[in-house]
C-alpha cells in the first residue's frame, strides 16, 4: 500500500461520508488543507476513475463529487483490509479488549474532529 493509495482512500471516505453534496472546497475544509492541495488530491482520484464530477442537484452551476464504481470498490477493499489487519493483530485479545479498543478509537476520532 502506497502513500498515494492512502490519500485516495482518505478522499474517497471524505466524499462517501459527506452529509449532502461534497465539493473540492468542502474537501479542503474537511481535511484542513489548502484548496489547491485538495484540488490536486481530488483530480488524482478523478483521473484514476475513483471519483466523478457531477452537477449539483441544488445548483446546476456548481460541481459536486461522487464516488465512481471503482471508488466504491476501492473503499470496500480498504475496509476489508483494515478489518483483516485488525483481526490479525488482535487475534489473541479477548472480545472485551477488542471492544474497548474500538470504543477508545471512536472516542479519539470524535474528539480529534472537534479540535481540527
Amino acid at each position: 500500500m502506497t502513500k498515494r493509495d492512502l490519500t485516495r482512500n482518505l478522499i474517497i471516505n471524505v466524499v462517501d461520508e459527506a452529509d449532502g453534496e461534497m465539493t473540492v472546497g468542502a474537501v479542503a475544509d474537511q481535511l484542513n488543507v489548502d484548496p489547491s492541495v485538495a484540488s490536486r488530491m481530488v483530480t488524482d482520484c478523478i483521473d484514476s476513475g475513483y471519483l466523478q464530477r457531477a452537477a449539483s442537484a441544488a445548483d446546476g452551476r456548481r460541481t459536486v463529487l461522487r464516488l465512481a464504481p471503482a471508488g466504491v470498490e476501492l473503499r470496500d477493499r480498504f475496509s476489508r483490509l483494515q478489518r483483516e489487519t485488525f483481526e490479525q493483530i488482535t487475534s489473541a485479545w479477548t472480545d472485551a479488549d477488542r471492544l474497548e479498543l474500538a470504543r477508545l478509537l471512536t472516542r479519539y476520532a470524535d474528539d480529534s474532529g472537534r479540535h481540527a
